[in-house]
């Protein structure tokens, strides 16, 4: 049986073959390589390996070390707006609340996202994660990390639920997890009344219980304001980046200060883009929902362009995820969980 690696190089030489990517592009990718984990065989996991054969990572272990920022990764769901043929994804429904992601999945959380965050979170989320000011004050009442997404497999699939478990203890070993907050200045602060919401104690990960480690990324207005209410303790950090906010100088000092190599970047599709347009997000998991109905999504919410993820055909490769390559698919009963390459800039990163 032909390996993933041999047939993302395949995939590559085609795509350059005809012309679709640069030289330069395809050296980018073939250096970066693939990390392939196989739940079954590298950590004994049955019932994990048996609905996810493989999990594959868009960089290999030995480029993730030469980096200079940490290597980051999202992830999204995404619901077909039409039944067949090519058709547009959103990822959210803007009036519903939770942005709507229960009418995505048909009324439910389903186990293949549920399965496929979760794993995503213990991989790639297990040193850092990062989110938005603004996307903290909307879910001010969650804790980032796996259990959200694993509580549902816990219901759906016992087993596969405790091999969760077991990969958590294996490769989340590190014990000095940060929860990363991008507020760009003393306005983030201020419109989103963060000082104030601490002070009541209602950010459920700022609470000093909840003994989370927390780093703001701010410029100089933003520590200024803030860190005279949210002050520095051995819980709360501040990396400041200058008079104007700049995000490679921020992820440039979480890798060299606190030895950060691998971010979920969780902060919402507009923080997401703008990480992904400056060169230094790499990947992306997303888990594509067939049509659930014009119950779940109305002709409206099917064409608002600010809900779209992706659309078939506007990929570097023709798939459905413009600027990005798919390298990996795996059907999961009615859903498909891919994963997504995006190009680096390489001047920044290496």
């Amino acid at each position: 049986m032909e390996s993933i690696v041999s047939k993302y190089k395949k995939q590559l030489s085609l795509l350059i073959e005809n012309r679709v990517i640069s030289e330069e592009l395809y050296r980018h990718f073939i250096n970066r390589g693939l990390k392939v984990i196989s739940p079954l065989s590298d950590y004994g996991l049955d019932y994990l390996g048996e609905i996810l054969p493989e999990i594959v990572i868009g960089a290999s272990s030995n480029y993730v070390s030469k980096m200079r920022v940490p290597y980051q990764a999202t992830s999204y769901v995404a619901a077909r707006t039409k039944e067949k043929g090519k058709g547009v994804y959103i990822y959210k429904i803007n009036q519903k609340p939770g942005g709507g992601v229960l009418s995505l999945t048909g009324g439910t959380r389903k186990l293949g996202d549920s399965l496929f965050a979760s794993t995503h979170r213990i991989l790639m989320g297990s040193k850092a994660l990062m989110i938005s000011a603004d996307n903290l004050v909307v879910n001010k009442e969650q804790i980032w990390n796996w259990q959200f997404f694993g509580d549902v497999v816990r219901d759906l699939a016992p087993e596969v639920y405790e091999d969760l478990i077991k990969l958590k203890q294996k490769v989340a070993t590190n014990s000095n997890f940060h929860q990363i907050i991008v507020a760009r200045s003393e306005k983030t602060f201020e419109r989103l009344k963060l000082a104030e919401l601490y002070q009541k104690n209602q950010i459920k990960i700022l609470n000093p219980k909840n003994e989370i480690r927390v780093i703001f990324l701010t410029d100089e207005s933003g520590y200024d304001y803030a860190s005279k209410s949210i002050r520095e303790s051995d819980l709360i950090h501040y990396i400041v980046t200058d008079k104007i906010f700049d995000m490679y100088s921020a992820m440039n000092k979480v890798r060299r200060l606190y030895g950060i190599d691998l971010i979920l970047n969780d902060g919402g599709r507009i923080m997401s883009n703008s990480v992904r347009d400056l060169g230094i997000l790499g990947e992306e998991r997303i888990t594509l929902e067939p049509y659930p109905g014009g119950k779940f999504i109305s002709h409206d919410e099917s064409n608002n362009p600010k809900a779209v993820l992706g659309a078939d055909g506007t990929g570097i490769d023709g798939g459905e995820i413009k600027n990005g390559i798919r390298i990996h698919s795996t059907r999961i009963g009615n859903e498909v969980a891919n994963v997504y390459l995006y190009p680096l800039n390489e001047g920044m990163c290496t």
